[in-house]
């Protein structure tokens, strides 16, 4: 995964832009043990506290992840009135990206979508292609991101352009009408 796409997907879990989420696979697994799952939560909070220590000698005290691993980048962004294009943060991030952890199969308690979530989905695809993002994919069937979505490094005209469009998009998701542009509004995950 390119560094930039990398940066765009670990903070759209914040909530400015949709997380990819992992690719259904055609078998059920088996539900995981009890055991399983605490292990599977253990090393991963215990990763994500090892990203967390990375990104804080890189010089951005990002907070501690919670007890489920999750961290919480937009009010670390909120606090220091830095865009998560910033491109100290995105050095860091580089430097600290074999330390970040995805969420392990077995910790992922997603709910299917509904049909009405995954029209929000598509609209919110076409969104961003009408406003600056013209390769932004379409999510599949099951309304998942493609693994992969943008495919290269955005270029600083390119991160701009998607500042831009996730500022006007991001209501969609919810199913309400686009924003309007602030270019004064700096967005955070």
């Amino acid at each position: 995964m390119t560094t930039g796409l990398m940066v765009l997907l670990g903070l759209a879990a914040c909530g400015d832009t949709p997380a990819p989420l992992a690719v259904a696979s055609v078998q059920t697994p088996p539900a995981p043990s009890t055991t399983t799952t605490a292990n599977a939560l253990t090393r991963y909070v215990d990763a994500q506290r090892a990203w967390v220590d990375c990104m804080r000698k890189q010089g951005h005290n990002i907070p501690d992840p919670d007890a489920k691993g999750y961290v919480d980048i937009g009010s670390y962004l909120a606090a220091a009135k830095m865009p998560k294009t910033d491109p100290g943060l995105r050095s860091a991030q580089e430097a600290c990206a074999d330390l970040h952890a995805t969420v392990p199969p077995e910790l992922e308690d997603r709910e299917p979508l509904t049909p009405q979530q995954l029209e929000h989905r598509r609209q919110y695809a076409k969104c961003m292609r009408a406003n600056g993002m013209p390769t932004w994919p379409d999510p599949g069937p099951d309304g998942e991101w493609p693994q992969g979505g943008l495919g290269t490094e955005l270029t600083p005209a390119e991160q701009d352009a998607n500042m831009r469009a996730v500022q006007i998009c991001d209501p969609v998701l919810e199913g309400k009408p686009k924003a309007s542009y602030d270019p004064s509004k700096v967005v955070n995950g």
